[in-house]
């Protein structure tokens, strides 16, 4: 009886173990770093690259820092951001985003974003495609992005223009 109490103790243990590794490496963190508002825009007729955005909120009480994304079904992510250098703009590659403390990020048109290449098929409107995030100290954060059109996509980022005109 010993033995079976010691077998069933282990097996809960080993199983909880394995509950904790499939929700990826952040456990009791998830909840602190969140992506929202994921969206891919689908590929446009003739391009060969395009774009993601989405908010990463870190409520911690430490920074994070992304160093690369992930996209099922593209073949390659890069993170970049568009800047003012001499009066214009310019996108470049970036290696990481830091992500500080009780901040968000917002990867936006104009700011921070995923770009997108080597799409495996076809993507379509409202299909959701599996997401994934790596930070620098080995946690990642898995959500899904909404493939949307470029009209909806100008029609969201209008509404949040004017929502905030205020400013």
């Amino acid at each position: 009886m010993k033995l079976l109490t010691t077998l069933v103790f282990f097996a809960s243990l080993l199983n909880s173990t394995m509950v904790l590794a499939h929700e990826g490496h952040l456990h009791s963190a998830s909840a602190e770093m969140q992506v929202s508002n994921a969206q891919v825009r689908v590929f446009l007729p003739g391009s060969d690259s395009s774009v993601a955005y989405f908010t990463l909120t870190n409520n911690s009480d430490y920074s994070a820092t992304l160093t690369k994304a992930s996209l099922d079904g593209l073949g390659r992510v890069e993170i970049h951001q568009h800047s003012h250098v001499d009066g214009m703009m310019k996108m470049e590659k970036v290696a990481s985003v830091a992500v500080e403390a009780h901040s968000q990020v917002n990867f936006q048109p104009g700011g921070f974003h995923l770009m997108l290449f080597e799409p495996q098929e076809t993507l379509k409107v409202g299909q959701e495609l599996k997401l994934t995030l790596y930070f620098n100290d080995g946690n990642r954060i898995f959500t899904h992005a909404n493939v949307v059109s470029l009209q909806a996509m100008s029609v969201e980022k209008a509404g949040k223009d004017e929502a905030h005109s205020h400013h």
